[in-house]
């Protein structure tokens, strides 16, 4: 039988089931923490799993069947993830959304057996996280003079933040739901509203604006003031204490080196540190930042850009996008743990033109140049981000995500082999309208696969 995700394996035992609900659950030793059998029979459905997660993901699969079937198909099911990192990332720093619409985004997320939130809450656009002992940062770092956007034009100032009380709310709520949510605190780079709150951190020291556009932007961190490193560190004490999972995101992407190049205080510490270049002073930087949180028992990733340099520890998780892909691969097939976020066609705030719903599905992970067989045992999984330069409502953040996170979920979950896109959008098309009437924005299904012309159009338009 299909279903989305598919699952490992499916037997059609013949005839329906009258039972609405799980009648009985059974702990069975030897099974994957994510794996499960069910069963569903004339008279009972029977679920088997080693731990609460594999019971979940098997009400899950219970969920979407009564969401597709009128009468439930007696059926057994194995099945069980291909990857253990199945991700989605939401850009709250650029534009902010309700409580009650993350808790719709996550829900439907959870539906397709994704586990990860990589939560974006900071950037040149806004730091968006309430802290104790930096009152100043949320107060200023928050509010941005207006809206700039290619698209999105607003006089008006932007503010806003999660408080912390908020954020408990939806890391408890993604708990019950067996989805772990990992923070991003970007560095050097993206750093314009900690650099507006505390200019001194700068390499210049002056005045810093928060951004009002879309952009890559010259004023970072400087890499060799103590005291940045310090109030950097103490904010992660505090971002890790509200975030109880084990992992934190410190970007790493997009860090200009032209002011790093001319400031006395970063030349001094790559010569103290026999630094050869700009580029490996981000990576010593990263590993000092990296080390702090492992010493706090947390994990780290970093986007891929980290890998410009040399010497970036293999203990920290890289997360690929774009370029470097030679760097990239020499890293993983060493021993670095790497999930993969391709821009093409992974980022789902590009036009379904430009990333068509077949691309997505189409996206094979270990299909990566340089990788060896062993270097393809270190992806961790995939992920797909959601960037909101271009999106300030709730309707179009799930138009831009909805069917296409539907197709990274297949991929995220189920095994190359069974993915079948004809297949895919059979039963696609009848999900997403039943999604469509309990209220989520679906993009139609004439919009998910453009014919050549429109998706030149289209692309083109998104970025005139």
């Amino acid at each position: 039988m299909r279903l989305i995700p598919q699952p490992l394996s499916s037997e059609l035992l013949g005839g329906f089931s009258s039972v609405k609900d799980i009648t009985e659950r059974i702990t069975v030793d030897g099974m994957n923490e994510e794996e499960y059998e069910l069963t569903v029979s004339a008279e009972n459905i029977t679920v088997k799993a080693s731990s609460d997660k594999g019971f979940y993901y098997a009400t899950v699969t219970l969920k979407q069947m009564k969401l597709l079937y009128d009468r439930l198909p007696c059926v057994r099911i194995n099945d069980r993830p291909r990857y253990p990192y199945r991700g989605f990332m939401i850009d709250c720093a650029r534009h902010m959304f309700s409580l009650d619409e993350l808790k719709k985004m996550i829900s439907t997320a959870a539906d397709l057996k994704f586990n990860k939130l990589h939560w974006h809450l900071s950037d040149d656009q806004g730091f968006r996280i309430e802290l104790d002992n930096f009152p100043e940062l949320t107060e200023k770092g928050s509010v941005r003079d207006c809206d700039n956007f290619r698209n999105l034009k607003n006089p008006s100032p932007y503010s806003g933040y999660y408080k912390k009380s908020e954020i408990r709310e939806i890391i408890d709520f993604c708990a019950k739901k067996y989805i772990d949510v990992i923070p991003e605190f970007d560095m050097p780079g993206h750093q314009s509203a900690f650099l507006h709150t505390y200019p001194q951190f700068s390499c210049k020291g002056t005045a810093v604006e928060i951004k009002t556009k879309e952009g890559i932007f010259k004023d970072i961190v400087c890499a060799g003031n103590e005291e940045a490193k310090s109030t950097l560190k103490a904010i992660l004490d505090e971002i890790c204490e509200l975030f109880y999972y084990d992992t934190v995101h410190i970007g790493g992407d997009e860090a200009p080196k032209n002011n790093w190049k001319s400031c006395e205080k970063c030349q001094r510490a790559m010569r103290e540190n026999g630094i050869n270049n700009e580029q490996d002073l981000q990576c010593h930087f990263i590993n000092e930042m990296a080390e702090y949180l492992a010493n706090k028992g947390k994990k780290c990733i970093v986007w891929n850009d980290c890998l410009k340099g040399d010497g970036l520890s293999r203990d920290i998780t890289v997360q690929y996008w774009m370029g470097n892909k030679c760097k990239t691969a020499k890293a993983v097939n060493s021993g670095a743990e790497v999930i993969m976020s391709s821009f093409m066609p992974m980022y789902v705030d590009y036009p379904y033109g430009m990333h068509p719903l077949k691309a997505v599905y189409s996206y094979e992970p270990e299909d990566f140049s340089g990788l060896t067989q062993e270097g393809k045992k270190n992806i961790l999984g995939v992920e797909s981000p959601i960037w909101t330069e271009y999106i300030d409502t709730d309707e179009r953040l799930e138009y831009m995500c909805f069917p296409r996170w539907f197709a990274v979920a297949e991929t995220a979950w189920s095994k190359k082999e069974n993915k079948d896109y004809k297949k895919f959008c059979f039963v696609l098309d009848n999900l997403a309208e039943k999604y469509r009437r309990e209220g989520l924005t679906v993009a139609d299904k004439a919009e998910w696969d453009p014919e050549p012309m429109q998706r030149l159009k289209r692309t083109l338009g998104f970025f005139i």
